[in-house]
């Protein structure tokens, strides 16, 4: 069997889970684009478990066959490739695979994508191209699945298998895409790797409370109730916020915290490497995503929460989406978009011993999203078993 793990872009936790897979089975990694520096040292551990990497998937062979069967395919699936998003990545498909290098594939190979977009929908394709005997199986997250796709009956039905990163969309789908086989999808939570040497982390509550905030920095997110509570806050107790990432609204939070002088109480680390990370999650009492609801978009089950009760650190978060299947009395689950929820939640980090019962409860429920054990897990369903095993 030739096992192939197909990408559009890398972020850290696709990196995590491949790293993961590299430490269990073998099998090709294909990238659809190159990828940022940020990731170079991670793909060179991977590289060292014995993973190919190919860098470039491309070359311009079998043109004309490539174009008659994309007439057909286009003829096929018209209605998915009119208007919106869906038009976008059909198209965008359309025009990778045509490049895309067919020797790399063959009726043997089983590939495994990520996201409901790009990378299923080609692999759909190289099934077609191969006369239905290539498998392919994809994971889907939040936004590949909220924006109305029209691709994703057809990718779940013709896939051997389909993961959901949670209970609330396994939920979702089957409220809103009618025509799907159920039995085709399956629950495989994503996951972070342990931390190296981890400490408890100990509260007081004379002391200065540090909070944690790490994340791509888009609305969805949430950062501008969480600056607007640290604004509040500030005034009545002692408090620091630790705010790490990038994003769109960098330059947001930079003009919020200079306008309401608040270089003393917020603090901006940047874009933060794996000892970067560990760093930050070390030196933070709680950690806050107060994620929200925006149009056709909302968060999964963010791997940073992940990251954060792998460390037994609280966590302050918003009960939306897949959210609440990783809270047990770990934290506080608030309401979304509420400044008001947010200031509120702080008092129960007044009390240490309810703070170390949090922290213990975080330790409990990363049970649930250690990597280790959830991609083993997901092998034996993809049937890419191995001898670690």
């Amino acid at each position: 069997m030739d096992k192939i793990y197909l990408v559009k872009n890398l972020t850290p936790w696709m990196v995590d889970e491949i790293l993961a897979f590299s430490l269990i089975t073998e099998f090709r990694l294909v990238l659809l684009r190159k990828p940022n520096d940020f990731y170079i040292t991670r793909l060179k551990d991977i590289e060292a478990n014995g993973i190919e990497i190919i860098y470039n998937p491309y070359e311009y062979n079998n043109l004309l066959r490539k174009v008659l069967f994309l007439i057909k395919f286009v003829f096929v699936n018209f209605p998915k490739f009119l208007k919106g998003y869906n038009s976008v990545i059909g198209g965008k498909s359309i025009f990778w695979f045509l490049k895309l290098d067919l020797k790399l594939f063959h009726e043997s190979s089983t590939i495994h994508a990520q996201f409901a977009t790009q990378p299923s929908i080609i692999a759909l394709m190289l099934k077609k191209y191969y006369k239905n005997k290539l498998n392919y199986s994809f994971t889907f997250h939040a936004h590949d699945i909220y924006f109305k796709n029209k691709w994703f009956c057809k990718l779940v039905n013709e896939s051997f298998i389909s993961f959901s990163i949670s209970v609330y969309n396994i939920n979702y789908i089957d409220k809103h895409y009618k025509e799907i086989n159920k039995g085709k999808i399956a629950l495989s939570r994503l996951g972070v790797f342990p931390p190296r040497n981890s400490k408890k982390n100990k509260y007081n509550k004379n002391d200065q409370l540090v909070l944690g905030f790490l994340s791509w920095f888009v609305e969805k997110k949430g950062i501008k109730y969480l600056l607007e509570a640290v604004k509040v806050l500030s005034t009545k107790r002692k408090i620091k916020l630790k705010i790490a990432g990038d994003g769109p609204l960098l330059n947001y939070i930079k003009e919020f915290i200079k306008t309401n002088t608040l270089e003393s109480y917020i603090e901006y680390l940047g874009k933060l490497d794996t000892k970067g990370k560990e760093d930050f999650y070390r030196s933070i009492d709680v950690f806050v995503l107060p994620s929200i609801i925006i149009k056709n978009d909302m968060d999964g089950i963010p791997v940073v929460l992940m990251e954060a009760i792998s460390y037994g650190i609280p966590i302050i978060t918003t009960n939306i989406s897949g959210i609440p299947e990783i809270f047990n009395n770990n934290g506080c689950l608030i309401e979304q978009k509420s400044t008001d929820a947010i200031i509120d939640s702080f008092q129960h980090f007044v009390n240490s011993a309810e703070a170390k019962t949090f922290s213990k409860n975080s330790l409990e429920m990363f049970k649930q999203f250690n990597i280790l054990e959830n991609s083993k897990n997901k092998i034996i369903n993809l049937n890419w078993n191995s001898q670690n095993l």
